[in-house]
């Protein structure tokens, strides 16, 4: 016998999207998924009037726009591309990021707590991993709440992230120099030096495009940021 149609489980599958659609806009972007891959995986299993349905795929379809042209969604995932309807494949997909990212939370974890053996208190060593893990999640607003209030652990990861930016640099792997350095700007946006590094490692890679934009972002920061001002002129004279 078929299930029962129930339309309250229908509400409920547009609230949790609603939820996605929040953690999005906060970019909180982890959370976003893991709401999202919820949402799937109810689409599958539920029965509603076709008026429901329509409505629903709808908004799921606009979402997945939404969610392939968000800033910290890309700056994470780079460009990505859902097909509309197509909701096997996007729950597929979710799932894959999902998994990807928490390979890389613990890679990241495994390098930055080798890093940063300072001999640290427990205590401040446990906060600066909270908030470690916030990041990579890509909950970004929820990290920047914690380091805003507890900016000794945000100062250590901050050092963390630039030191393995910078790392990562001289090894000429650019992508993740970038990445790594943005990381710590999600903690910290207003921090031009952040912007500074970032910019050095676009310059190696032969994005001075990118570059540019970046010594921009670190002078509107900081207007008297004098390295920033010579190395702007110096991309500059490079375009």
């Amino acid at each position: 016998m078929a299930a029962e149609i129930k339309r309250d489980d229908v509400g409920r599958i547009s609230r949790k999207l609603l939820e996605c659609r929040a953690n999005l806009q906060k970019d909180n972007v982890y959370s976003c998924l893991i709401g999202f891959k919820e949402v799937l995986e109810k689409l599958r299993t539920t029965r509603m009037l076709p008026a429901d349905e329509k409505g629903l795929h709808h908004d799921i379809n606009t979402f997945q726009d939404d969610l392939s042209a968000s800033r910290a969604f890309r700056h994470l995932y780079g460009p990505v591309t859902f097909k509309d309807g197509d909701f096997e494949t996007s729950l597929d997909f979710m799932k894959q990021l999902i998994q990807i990212k928490e390979e890389e939370i613990l890679a990241e974890s495994e390098r930055l707590k080798h890093d940063g053996e300072t001999g640290d208190p427990e205590a401040l060593q446990a906060r600066v991993q909270e908030l470690m893990m916030l990041v990579e999640k890509g909950d970004f607003a929820v990290a920047r709440e914690m380091a805003q209030k507890d900016e000794e652990a945000a100062d250590i990861l901050i050092e963390r992230y630039n030191t393995a930016g910078i790392q990562y640099r001289m090894e000429k792997d650019f992508e993740k120099a970038v990445m790594t350095f943005k990381k710590a700007h999600f903690i910290r946006p207003e921090d031009e030096g952040l912007y500074y590094n970032m910019a050095r490692a676009f310059i190696e890679a032969g994005d001075w495009k990118s570059a540019k934009n970046a010594m921009e972002e670190a002078l509107k920061v900081n207007s008297d940021f004098q390295e920033g001002i010579k190395l702007l002129s110096y991309i500059e004279g490079n375009l």
